[in-house]
C-alpha cells in the first residue's frame, strides 16, 4: 500500500530512489531526495545522541548519487571520488597537524597566530580543497543533463 501511495501521489518512489542502486534518477528527483536527506541530516546533527546515527544517511546518499551517474551514462563507482578524496584529505591533515605540533610546539601557543597559521594552515587548506571537490562533484551530478533515451542502466526516467 505504501508503494502505491508514494508512486501514485507524486509519480516518484522515494523508497526506491533512496535505497536501491539500480536504475536512473532524473535531476529534479535527485535534488528532492538530496534536500530531504540534507534536512534529515541537519536535524540529526542538532541532537547529540542521534547525531551518531547520521551514518545511516550514507546509504541513501550513495544510492541517489549512483543512480544520478547512471542517468548521465556514467558508472556508479565514480561516486567514490569525493569520499576517497575526503578520507585522504583527513589523513593528510591529521599527519600534517601531528608533524607540525611535534616540529613546532610553539605554534600551539595562542599568542602567536602567525606561527599557528604557518604550521596548521596547509592542513586546513587540504580539508578545504577536499570540501570544494565534493561540492563541485555533487553540483556536477545535480546539474548535468541525463543521457537521452535508454542506456545500459535502464530507460530514461523522464519517460
Amino acid at each position: 500500500m505504501t508503494d502505491q501511495i508514494s508512486s501514485s501521489s507524486s509519480g516518484f518512489d522515494f523508497q526506491k530512489a533512496m535505497l536501491s542502486f539500480e536504475g536512473r534518477l532524473r535531476r529534479s528527483h535527485f535534488w528532492i531526495a538530496w534536500l530531504i536527506l540534507f534536512g534529515i541530516g541537519f536535524v540529526m546533527g542538532m541532537i547529540p545522541v542521534i547525531n551518531l546515527l547520521a551514518i545511516v544517511l550514507l546509504w541513501p546518499h550513495l544510492a541517489i548519487g549512483v543512480k544520478r551517474l547512471h542517468d548521465m551514462g556514467k558508472p556508479g563507482w565514480l561516486i567514490a571520488i569525493p569520499y576517497v578524496a575526503g578520507v585522504v584529505a583527513w589523513i593528510a591533515a591529521f599527519v600534517m597537524v601531528g608533524a607540525g605540533a611535534i616540529m613546532n610546539a610553539a605554534a600551539l601557543d595562542a599568542e602567536d597566530p602567525a606561527a599557528f597559521l604557518a604550521t596548521f594552515g596547509p592542513a586546513v587548506g587540504i580539508l578545504g580543497a577536499s570540501c570544494l571537490l565534493s561540492l563541485v562533484f555533487w553540483l556536477w551530478m545535480g546539474l548535468a543533463g541525463g543521457q537521452p533515451g535508454e542506456n545500459r542502466y535502464g530507460p530514461n526516467p523522464k519517460g
